[in-house]
């Protein structure tokens, strides 16, 4: 479970007003929203640019049943921490995977994969790295679960 209100038409007016209640418009220090939409009756997608010919996406189905959101970028940058917490901030998940491309010759990439035990309160539950192009490349999948949750 996490936040769904604010992506609800009945509880923000405007697709603007859910990006920035939710705190999603200040994810990204640098990047600036493109174009947001509220659905209704519930549900938010937001497109937008960061530093050089970076993007970001996030889309939000606040659902009982299926509630679900997605953050996706190709921001380069040293460390992606501070905006991982940030993403747990506004979302509050109560479980979460991240999904990392690592290009050894990149300066993310020089540090190798990254998996932490613990996630702002969230347990590494399971991690998968399949490596390509003799090592050159990697991809790791980590699947976090909120403290002592069950893992489904």
């Amino acid at each position: 479970g996490g936040k769904g209100g604010e992506y609800e038409a009945s509880f923000s007016a405007t697709a603007r007003e859910a990006t920035e209640r939710s705190g999603i418009s200040k994810l990204m220090k640098d990047g600036h929203v493109v174009h947001d939409h509220l659905f209704e009756p519930c549900g938010y997608s937001m497109n937008g640019v960061a530093q050089g010919d970076a993007y970001w996406t996030i889309h939000i189905t606040p659902e009982a049943h299926c509630s679900y959101a997605s953050f996706e970028t190709n921001y380069k940058c040293g460390a992606y921490e501070e905006l991982i917490q940030g993403i747990i901030a506004v979302f509050k998940p109560g479980r979460f995977t991240t999904v990392e491309h690592i290009d050894f010759a990149s300066e993310a990439g020089n540090r190798g994969p990254q998996s932490p035990a613990d996630c702002m309160g969230h347990r590494l539950a399971n991690r998968v790295l399949c490596d390509f192009c003799d090592g050159a490349y990697s991809i790791q999948m980590c699947n976090y679960v909120k403290g002592g949750e069950a893992e489904n």
